[in-house]
């Protein structure tokens, strides 16, 4: 039996409570980046937003500023893992995914039949700008590039959204003139995972500067791209770039998609460049998908 969704996607709110802007949705997805510093009293605000929300099941992953969630990090702090995997939690409806796949079934207010949806997730990115940030391995090429993605699933793994807190390389990936010089760009190794995988739907953010929405169709034969259209991209980008490009859109339906040959990618960051409090936001990103 096949089940229609409403994924409701964000990344980096940065401390922000917003629950009262989030629309509704089957699935909540926040990927990383909840605070700014991952201390105890930030990660709890962020839980108790996040677990009021009224959507079924929500989706967790950790990045580069909750320290408190990363174990090889100086600051980590095992209460909050155990904070947001707890049995409230869970009663919450908040599923914390460090590089592992979960499998949901029942995962939507309107079916108690829902098909199974996979989802994997994974906190970790390529380091930059030489600070201590947490779930940070070295860039492609190292064995550390590799090993943050060795638990990727394959494409015999069908886990239909992958959620991450970075980009893979050349994905909603660009970044603002200002750092141009440092070189950054999303990950080649998770680009290659994600490419023979072909998931339905890649959520992240990390790059604020990228907010928006890629639509990619696969060779069909080989993990190369056929074809590539940004969908929705964010005012800041096309200002910075001096480029057109389409509109900051944050609603799609993608029910149409062609499973196995499509891939939605989501760069669902909240935050723009300016993260001063009060300064202007995005709107979360919510995509609708048929499995």
């Amino acid at each position: 039996m096949s089940s229609t969704i409403k994924v409701v996607c964000v990344s980096d709110t940065h401390n922000d409570d917003f629950s009262s802007k989030i629309p509704d949705g089957d699935i909540f997805i926040h990927a990383g980046d909840m605070t700014d510093f991952g201390t105890l009293e930030e990660l709890q605000k962020a839980y108790n937003w996040i677990a009021s929300l009224p959507h079924k099941t929500k989706i967790v992953v950790a990045g580069n500023h909750d320290f408190g969630l990363d174990s090889n990090h100086p600051n980590f702090l095992p209460e909050t893992v155990a904070l947001f995997t707890s049995d409230a939690a869970k009663e919450a409806g908040i599923n914390y995914i460090d590089r592992s796949v979960q499998s949901f079934t029942n995962y939507t207010s309107s079916s108690s039949n829902d098909s199974e949806l996979r989802v994997y997730g994974n906190p970790c990115q390529p380091e930059f700008i030489g600070k201590p940030y947490a779930f940070i391995y070295r860039p492609y090429p190292s064995d550390t590039s590799t090993k943050a993605w060795e638990t990727a699933p394959t494409k015999e793994d069908a886990a239909h959204i992958w959620v991450m807190h970075s980009p893979p390389l050349n994905r909603l990936d660009s970044i603002n003139q200002k750092y141009k010089y440092l070189g950054l760009t999303g990950c080649a190794v998770q680009a290659n995972k994600i490419a023979a995988a072909k998931p339905l739907l890649c959520v992240f953010g990390h790059y604020h500067f990228s907010r928006g929405v890629e639509r990619v169709k696969w060779e069909e034969n080989g993990d190369g791209i056929e074809k590539s259209e940004i969908l929705s991209m964010s005012a800041e980008r096309r200002l910075g770039e001096g480029r057109a490009g389409p509109a900051s859109i944050s609603e799609f339906d993608f029910s149409d998609l062609d499973v196995g040959r499509e891939t939605i990618f989501v760069n669902a960051a909240w935050k723009t460049m300016d993260k001063t409090p009060g300064a202007a936001t995005n709107d979360p990103i919510v995509i609708t998908l048929s499995l």
